[in-house]
Formats: C-alpha cells, sequence, structure tokens
C-alpha cells in the first residue's frame, strides 16, 4: 500500500529567539509563503488539536488534495520555484509560538505530508521546507536574536499543539 513513512523526507525545527511569538509567527508565514505555501483559513488548528491558549499558531498548505503522478524526479534537475503547485503532494505547515521568557519566545514550524501521495512524491516538497527553514534561520541570526535551533524530525511531545496522528484524522487522511 503506497503511503509516506511517518518519519519521511519532512523535517521541521524549533527556534527560541529574541521576539514575541506574533512576530515569529509572521515571519514564519512570510518565508513559507514565498515558497508557495498558501494561508488555510478553512483548517485552523483548532480543528487539528485541541486549541491552547499558550501558542499563536497558522496553518498554511501547498500541493493537490489528490496524490500527484507526475514527473517529480523532474523536481530534482529543476527550478523547485518553477514547479506547478498541482504537481505537489499534499502537505500542511503548522507554525506554532510560544512565549518562553520576557521578551523571549520559541518557534516550531512542523510539516505534515499527505498519507495519499506515496514516498517519492513527498520528497517533491522537501525543497520548499527546507529553504523556509533556513530562511527562518538566516533571519534570526542576521538580527542576532536567535538563542537556539534544532532540527525535528517528529513533532515536539512538549505542548506542540498538534500532533502527526491529530493531523492525519483531521484532515481525514487516514
Amino acid at each position: 500500500m503506497p503511503g509516506i513513512d511517518p518519519g519521511g523526507p519532512l523535517s521541521g525545527a524549533r527556534w527560541v529567539a529574541r521576539s514575541t511569538t506574533d512576530r515569529l509567527v509572521r515571519v514564519a508565514q512570510g518565508f513559507l509563503q514565498a515558497e508557495g505555501f498558501e494561508e488555510r483559513p478553512d483548517c485552523s488548528v483548532e480543528q487539528l488539536a485541541a486549541a491552547s491558549e499558550e501558542w499563536v499558531t497558522s496553518v498554511l498548505s501547498v500541493g493537490a488534495e489528490k496524490p500527484a503522478r507526475r514527473r517529480w524526479w523532474a523536481l530534482r534537475s529543476s527550478d523547485v520555484t518553477t514547479v506547478q503547485v498541482g504537481s505537489l503532494p499534499h502537505t500542511v505547515v503548522v507554525a506554532a509560538a510560544r512565549p518562553v521568557a520576557s521578551g523571549v519566545a520559541e518557534l516550531v514550524v512542523f510539516p505534515f505530508v499527505s498519507g495519499a501521495a506515496d514516498a517519492a512524491h513527498a520528497e517533491a516538497v522537501a525543497p520548499r521546507i527546507a529553504s523556509a527553514l533556513a530562511r527562518i534561520t538566516e533571519a534570526a541570526g542576521a538580527e542576532t536574536a536567535m538563542l537556539s535551533h534544532e532540527a525535528l524530525t517528529e513533532p515536539p511531545a512538549d505542548g506542540f499543539p498538534t500532533s502527526r496522528d491529530a493531523v492525519r484524522h483531521r484532515l481525514g487522511w487516514d
């Protein structure tokens, strides 16, 4: 049965920075939108998991709801920004920030790819996510605001407002 490996090619990241939660989420949104992701007003984190007053969140997505069957392998040798969005697997990214101290906030950005796409197609969206994550890191470093950074292969289990299972269930990806 085709499906995405839960550990898959997609990863997220966590930053702790001198900033506000609202600003960190706006920065993440901007870099994700530059990579073709669009805000999903129809899909809030409240729909994906229990609401949390602690986190400021945004949900963005890219790709087709149905599995992509186009020549995904051509993406590896072409400019990712020229790829039609419809050729990408449906991917949802949750960007969430919470305060950790006065003037300091934590930002977590984590992608979830539809289980309807096969693992090979999931690789087509990975460069877009990697680029957005790298640009967030560069921006935080350039402002000397970043206090720490770590890559994530799984959604954090320390209060992050949603989980892989919650996203898959709420979006009908089970």
